[in-house]
């Protein structure tokens, strides 16, 4: 038995069993290493993560690297969901060292903590290209033993880079805006989406930046590359054809092959991302692909206390298998069906195979389903769930990490809160873990060690989008205080890798606060860096140049504020707050709006400001939209 009996990270239990004698990240390893004069090695994984599982199950259970590793080595497992931020930093280490970054993530170090080498995933034996772990280890062993002054060198030359390395803050300006979205651009992939690359990772905050970017040029070049991007992705398999959701990324360039984890946070930030195309566009797949997410996201990931963190990759024994199908399976499932117009549909009879199983992929637009019934969305629909049904019944469901972590749920919460104008529901399940948010931010919404930047931003946003959605007055109090604390925090990591920075996070929340609350003065960072991985704080830069939204709805109580506030809410723009105030409530809004508030009183009314220009107030949906320059 290791050290790994009573954590609670889903990642680390899963090797409490293990032979290898395992630490969680603690002082105690490292006390143990420098009294036993051992290097540390340390894994760092996440329960979703196909490749730790198979390195887990594979090299670390090969008797001779369990030898060598228990004689030789102190060995620590680290949960990078439990840890993002010690993740981010090994994960800059090794990456300076070798050019490799990712999970499993397998790191040395010395006693004091100081990285020296380090890789991802490592067969027991050389294969695949890769050095085996065997012949890694005793490397290893032999420089600890002849050549330590080589070890410490590296690792103290890496330690003082890596500590002079920041990331310099500079004052947003366009031309920064303009350099970024050029960067998009040239590294664009035109047939697929996304960026260039062999694989494809899903990039939210990009396509944020995209629209947002259009909408303030007034050119429709850049929205395209988003829709083009968001709508291959809802065909791809990246998308689960038939439970909705997204797996992490794809292992080719056509969103086609997918690693199957589902990721919570992943879902999450993709639903705001259609949320705002949707707004923008009013396509009707983008609101598919909205309804398909939120359900999965309530069917699957809700618990007592929120939402969980992810669905493993592999079932059974295989990886991907409750998502992928044999022809048989697909022809049982939809009897009755015009079964060789889905056959085609989905691309069953040519498609690519995973361990044998075809990968689901929509090979037909909805064009080609009208032609065919009068409600296609309705009919697709119908299909799915037959698929699905047969599929639940069927087959053994990954695993689920049940944790719940503030800045997952919390964002999910923003998300289910902002689609919730547009889907119409998944708004209880949002504010019930809104509600578990009080003062003390931890890591896990029902308690635990104190919480990051990224848990106290995404807080602060979800309060903040619960205000938005009803009005209630204890989550702007709230996220006030909040703020106040965040304001004081270091959030200075600008890159979305691929999930929005913490300082992407941080700024956006405490841009909100300032529109609320004049008292609460606040400029955005932006960041020195020529990367389209900085898209989101260049979109909020991008939003702070261009003007901020702040958008007033009084209730008269006549019966109209209802749709002018739900109005407010579904028209996009890039950056906008909105509030729900009555007579009782009016005292708080900032000097300018409260100057002219009693403009029209007795009716409700709307009070639309961008940047420092107020106007007067607007009784119709059609005028709000004008006013925030979007389409009529």
């Amino acid at each position: 038995m290791n050290r790994l009996g009573n954590v609670s990270s889903a990642f680390l239990k899963l090797s409490s069993e293990s032979p290898i004698d395992w630490f969680p990240w603690s002082d105690e390893a490292f006390d143990k290493a420098k009294k036993e004069d051992k290097p540390v090695l340390v894994d760092v994984g996440a329960s979703w993560c196909h490749w730790c599982h198979v390195m887990d199950e594979t090299t670390y259970e090969d008797k001779e690297v369990i030898d060598l590793i228990n004689k030789n080595f102190v060995a620590i497992k680290v949960d990078r969901d439990e840890m993002p931020d010690l993740d981010r930093r090994l994960q800059l280490a090794v990456s300076s060292i070798t050019g490799e970054s990712g999970w499993p993530l397998t790191v040395f170090m010395t006693p004091d903590g100081k990285v020296f080498f380090g890789g991802t995933y490592f067969p027991p034996e050389d294969s695949y290209g890769r050095v085996g772990f065997k012949r890694l280890l005793n490397e290893i062993i032999r420089l600890w033993k002849n050549e330590r002054d080589k070890i410490f060198q590296t690792a103290n030359s890496l330690h003082s880079s890596l500590q002079n390395l920041g990331y310099q803050k500079v004052e947003a300006q366009w031309d920064q805006v303009e350099s970024i979205v050029s960067y998009i651009a040239s590294n664009f992939d035109f047939q697929n989406g996304g960026l260039l690359g062999s694989m494809k990772f899903p990039h939210p905050t990009i396509d944020q930046l995209l629209i947002a970017y259009s909408f303030y040029t007034k050119s429709d070049t850049e929205a395209k590359l988003s829709m083009f991007t968001l709508k291959k992705m809802y065909y791809g398999g990246i998308f689960d054809q038939v439970g909705g959701g997204f797996h992490r990324y794809t292992v080719d360039n056509e969103w086609y092959v997918p690693h199957f984890e589902k990721l919570l946070i992943d879902n999450a930030e993709l639903l705001i991302s259609y949320t705002q195309a949707y707004m923008q566009s009013e396509d009707i797949e983008i609101l598919d692909a909205m309804n398909m997410t939120v359900n999965f996201i309530l069917r699957e990931l809700s618990t007592v206390d929120g939402f969980s963190n992810s669905v493993d990759a592999d079932s059974e024994g295989v990886e991907g298998f409750y998502y992928t199908w044999t022809l048989k399976e697909f022809q049982e499932a939809l009897g009755g069906e015009d079964i060789n117009f889905w056959i085609r549909f989905f691309n069953v009879d040519t498609g690519k195979e995973v361990e044998g199983r075809k990968v689901l992929r929509r090979n037909y637009d909805l064009r080609e389903l009208s032609k065919r019934f009068k409600d296609p969305i309705g009919k697709l629909n119908d299909v799915r769930e037959r698929l699905r049904v047969y599929r639940e019944e069927r087959r053994k469901y990954p695993f689920i990490d049940t944790n719940v972590y503030t800045h997952s749920n919390c964002r999910t919460a923003e998300a289910l809160t902002l689609a919730y104008p547009i889907t119409g529901k998944g708004l209880n399940e949002a504010l019930k873990v809104i509600d578990m948010i009080n003062t003390k931010i931890t890591r896990r919404l029902t308690g635990g060690k104190d919480g990051l930047p990224e848990d106290y931003a995404s807080a602060l946003l979800a309060l903040l989008s619960a205000y938005e959605v009803t009005g209630k007055m204890k989550y702007r109090d709230l996220a006030l205080r909040i703020g106040r604390e965040l304001k004081e925090m270091d959030y200075n990591y600008p890159i979305d890798s691929p999930n929005e920075s913490n300082a992407s996070l941080a700024n956006k929340g405490l841009l909100k606060l300032s529109l609320l609350d004049e008292s609460f003065k606040f400029t955005p960072n932006s960041y020195s860096i020529d990367s389209p991985y900085i898209a989101g704080v260049t979109f909020n830069s991008m939003a702070f140049e261009k003007g901020l939204a702040h958008i007033v709805v009084v209730d008269e109580k006549d019966g109209k504020a209802k749709d002018l506030h739900l109005s407010a809410l579904k028209i996009y723009h890039p950056f906008k707050v909105v509030e729900l105030v009555s007579e009782d409530s009016i005292d708080m809004l900032p000097s300018f709006i409260k100057s002219m508030v009693n403009y029209n009183k007795g009716s409700s009314r709307v009070y639309v400001c961008i940047g420092n220009t107020c106007n007067l107030p607007v009784d119709s949906s059609e005028k709000i939209r004008l006013l925030l320059g979007g389409k009529t």
